[in-house]
């Protein structure tokens, strides 16, 4: 079913691509386009931590927070995968984005690596092959366990696979909008748009991508997470990375009906 919205987002002639996008008019009717925000981790998991002790649970919370008020401000929904410490299955994630109807799934993520120098962001979209860095997949999926083996579970997991599969174009437009804006306000250094088999990203019938926002382990970018300051440029930019996918097709929705979550 193609589901489209009542206002269509107005759109950036190729002139004004290098220029800061004008705030979007908030949408006159109450339905609204929704985008799934999901904060990493979570309880039990705590992900990655910095050097002064600050854990990827936590900062993924705040930041979540301050995308899903820009995300409102801007006349989006901003709906949640989880709002406080509690720890959400990584295969249960965007099933609860498809029973909400969502527009966009949003992951949000904190990077980590042995050499301490790294820095930077990078924005992930699903391969449902070998993903790009091993060493990334491992720590988010990192607490998943094993895909449920029951039949009837196997053929919702190639299910699941499939649903991504017809989004995965959109879904790449969406991480090179976002890691662009993420660039350019945010003022961190760009490492890229990847692929990776991010178990959180199966099963999204919507264009979905994860963002792994800056590295905690660099003692630099630990201290910016914690400044609120830094986290409102950051939701800045995933904001008008989203608008800007918005304004590149027009305004238009493309997402497969869901019945909920299996």
């Amino acid at each position: 079913m193609i589901r489209l919205p009542n206002v269509l987002f107005a759109t950036f002639s190729l002139l004004s691509w290098g220029q800061t996008p004008k705030p979007a008019a908030a949408p006159a009717h109450s339905m609204r386009l929704k985008v799934m925000v999901d904060p990493g981790h979570g309880g039990d998991d705590g992900g990655a931590k910095g050097p002064k002790g600050l854990k990827e649970k936590t900062a993924a919370l705040e930041l979540a927070r301050a995308v899903g008020a820009k995300l409102d401000a801007a006349g989006f929904e901003a709906v949640y995968t989880r709002e406080d410490d509690t720890f959400i299955p990584l295969w249960d994630r965007a099933r609860a984005a498809n029973a909400q109807g969502a527009d966009l799934f949003l992951s949000l993520h904190l990077n980590a690596a042995r050499a301490k120098a790294a820095r930077g962001s990078e924005v992930y979209f699903l391969s449902l092959g070998q993903g790009e860095d091993d060493e990334v997949v491992v720590a988010e999926n990192a607490g998943a366990g094993s895909a449920p083996g029951s039949p009837d579970s196997v053929v919702a997991s190639i299910l699941d696979d499939l649903a991504q599969k017809a989004f995965l174009q959109d879904s790449e437009r969406l991480a090179v909008a976002i890691q662009g804006q993420l660039n350019r306000l945010a003022g961190i250094q760009e490492r890229g748009v990847k692929q990776a088999p991010f178990i959180v990203l199966r099963g999204a019938a919507m264009p979905a991508v994860l963002v792994e926002v800056a590295f905690i382990s660099n003692p630099k970018e630990e201290a910016k997470l914690k400044d609120p300051a830094f986290r409102a440029k950051v939701a800045d930019a995933i904001t008008l990375g989203v608008r800007r996918y918005f304004a590149e097709t027009n305004g238009s929705v493309r997402r497969r009906a869901m019945e909920g979550p299996r």
